[in-house]
């Protein structure tokens, strides 16, 4: 019986993997050694068999931008969280602490042109002048007090001298000094116009109005947040507007605690305004990590 071509090459994985009886080797090298083709394809069959390299890099290129995007991420969170600790740490150090009045913390001298010089100890740092036009219009009532305050206290040594109380030579029928700690104002000079009843300077109460506003639109924010929560095109942007209420509570929180009331309500509020800022990044950030997550965990659940 003839072998023909289509037999031996049936054989050759036989012969290439060496599993052929020696009679069936000897058959097809006899083959091989006549017939060309046959003897190609047993080279063919005995080269490496290599996979073509992917050269697609696609999804490597997907996977590096997501870790350097999270990376990015990773390192503006660390950075705003950075600064909300140095924020808070300088709106404490730089905090007044009021003094409260001794004979030796203020004194006035009237010069010959009618000003008022007032000289104040060396410990101070810092002072605060208001003044008004009583309703008799006989002259205007001062109010003064000093503070120092930790930064200059402890860190930068800095004292303030001496101010003129009117430049302009406003005539001042009284001056007071309040303590910033709703004690009674005390007549330092002049004409007491409160003999017998005394007056009290209070803090303002602005930043409470401010927390409430927060407080409210926070609420308003959640509820809408829950009505459209199926809606994640709504829910998202509802998100990015409730950390903004929610930024300026925590920053709240962080520069004066649980209290509203305060003696410098301005600095107190731009100190908020400031350390609001990175919170607000934070909760983005975060927000964005607790999604990806979420979004993680629910593709390993479907799989």
């Amino acid at each position: 019986m003839k072998l023909t071509c289509n037999v031996i090459r049936d054989l050759l994985p036989l012969y290439v993997e060496n599993i052929a009886s020696d009679d069936t080797r000897a058959l097809v090298e006899e083959h091989i050694n006549l017939c060309t083709d046959c003897k190609k394809q047993l080279e063919e069959m005995r080269m490496p068999n290599e996979l073509p390299p992917d050269t697609d890099a696609t999804l490597l290129k997907k996977l590096k931008r997501k870790l350097s995007m999270k990376k990015i991420q990773t390192v503006i969170l660390s950075v705003m969280i950075v600064l909300v600790v140095v924020i808070t740490a300088l709106a404490y150090l730089t905090a007044p602490n009021y003094f409260p009045y001794s004979d030796n913390l203020i004194s006035l001298k009237e010069n010959s042109d009618g000003t008022i010089l007032a000289t104040f100890n060396d410990k101070v740092s810092g002072y605060y002048i208001d003044h008004y036009l009583p309703k008799n219009g006989s002259g205007y009532v001062y109010s003064i007090t000093v503070w120092n305050i930790p930064w200059e206290q402890y860190i930068i040594k800095n004292s303030v001298r001496s101010t003129v109380l009117n430049p302009n030579g406003e005539n001042i029928t009284s001056i007071y000094y309040y303590t910033a700690d709703g004690t009674e104002d005390v007549l330092i000079y002049g004409k007491d116009l409160y003999a017998g009843g005394g007056t009290t300077s209070l803090p303002r109460l602005v930043l409470a109005y401010y927390v409430l506003l927060a407080a409210a639109l926070a609420v308003i924010c959640a509820i809408i947040l829950l009505i459209f929560r199926k809606n994640e095109k709504i829910r998202n942007i509802v998100e990015k507007v409730l950390f903004i209420p929610l930024s300026y509570l925590v920053g709240h929180l962080c520069i004066k605690g649980f209290t509203t009331s305060s003696y410098s309500a301005k600095r107190d509020f731009f100190a908020i305004l400031l350390v609001m800022f990175p919170i607000y990044c934070i909760f983005l950030i975060a927000n964005n990590f607790y999604r990806k997550s979420k979004h993680k965990k629910q593709y390993n659940v479907d799989r």
